[in-house]
């Protein structure tokens, strides 16, 4: 989160710690759960059913998204520090002193990251209350039950963790939206970025919760534990992405209404002296004066006009269609999960 000053967000600042490029370790991580899966599974003699889909539905869910989770991380900080490098390079060039930048430097308050991680843990487990499995703990499948609670636990910790530093990294962003930005209110370009952000946390979000369902039964998408999850994230996900939308509306409004107030206030100084000039129509010179003032008045007109025409919100229509189809992705998945528990297999 904070590249530029040197300090990075938790699950950053431990990759780097390997020394490895991202993708070797999020490949190494894989591998490791998977084998751990198989591990658990021969320890269980539970080997056979390594060929069964519904073993790997019930013991995968947790890898894979973790996975996702590795895969999808960079991506989504990357379209979050392009907002930040915009937002940064309109800042008025007086504020851009060291103390300036000392302060809007986002620093990642390690304490609080750890927190959510464990929060999310604890979540998980008061939610699924692993001890009350009686049934599984003594059907023979203690180690594939040990290893389903450590990956849910660090699954649930990294969503959390990942749902802290979204909302910190949008709070920053709503810091630096607030302050006097140089827009150019005809070139609401310069703030797709801002948009492409919002779009790629809940694509993202939204990407983990279609992939959590492929690994549910019908019984499991009616579980209130699953949609309890559900739920609290697609809440985060529309929240997130309004809210990161409001702030730039917001700004962006202000700076319209800051050039209509101008282009008002020197339109109402031409009218008024245009008014004169006609009432002195009997010098020439007041009969040029007033045909020029016609003509400036005119133009005043159709800026007033441009500028009332200049959209508010930073998205266009490519981003917004881009949002709706991804969030038809769960609905999909569940209505396929639905049609193949009424005896229709998709897989």
């Amino acid at each position: 989160m904070a590249k530029k000053s040197g300090f990075y967000p938790l699950l950053i600042k431990i990759v780097k710690c390997s020394r490895l490029p991202w993708y070797w370790v999020t490949v190494i991580i894989a591998v490791i759960l998977l084998m751990g899966l198989v591990l658990a599974a021969f320890l269980d003699v539970a080997f056979t059913r390594l060929s069964e889909w519904g073993f790997w539905r019930n013991f995968l869910d947790g890898p894979v998204l973790i996975t996702y989770i590795l895969v999808v991380y960079p991506f989504i900080w990357q379209l979050w520090w392009r907002a930040v490098d915009t937002l940064q390079s309109l800042l008025p060039a007086d504020e851009v002193d060291s103390t300036r930048l000392e302060v809007g430097v986002p620093v990642p308050n390690r304490r609080w990251e750890w927190v959510a991680t464990l929060i999310g843990a604890v979540f998980w487990l008061s939610l699924w209350q692993p001890w009350g499995w009686g049934n599984r703990w003594e059907a023979g499948a203690i180690w594939l039950s040990a290893y389903d609670v450590v990956t849910q636990s660090i699954l649930f910790g990294l969503l959390s963790l990942l749902l802290y530093s979204s909302f910190t990294g949008n709070r920053y962003l709503n810091r630096l939206i607030r302050q006097r930005l140089n827009l150019d209110i005809f070139n609401t370009k310069l703030l797709t970025p801002i948009a492409h952000s919002s779009l790629g946390f809940s694509i993202a979000f939204i990407g983990g919760i279609s992939l959590s369902m492929v690994f549910q039964t019908q019984n499991d998408l009616l579980m209130w534990n699953n949609i309890i999850v559900w739920v609290i994230m697609v809440c985060f996900v529309v929240l997130l992405f309004f809210l990161s939308m409001w702030s730039t509306h917001t700004a962006m409004a202000q700076a319209k209404n800051r050039e209509l107030d101008l282009v008002q206030k020197h339109l109402k100084a031409a009218s008024l002296e245009l008014k004169e000039g006609v009432e002195e129509s009997s010098l020439m010179g007041k009969e040029e004066l007033s045909s020029e003032l016609y003509s400036s008045i005119t133009a005043l007109v159709n800026y007033e006009r441009r500028v009332k025409e200049v959209p508010e919100w930073p998205y266009n229509a490519s981003i917004i269609r881009r949002l709706v189809a991804s969030t038809f992705a769960p609905i999909v998945v569940f209505l396929i999960k639905v049609y193949s528990g009424l005896g229709i297999r998709f897989w």
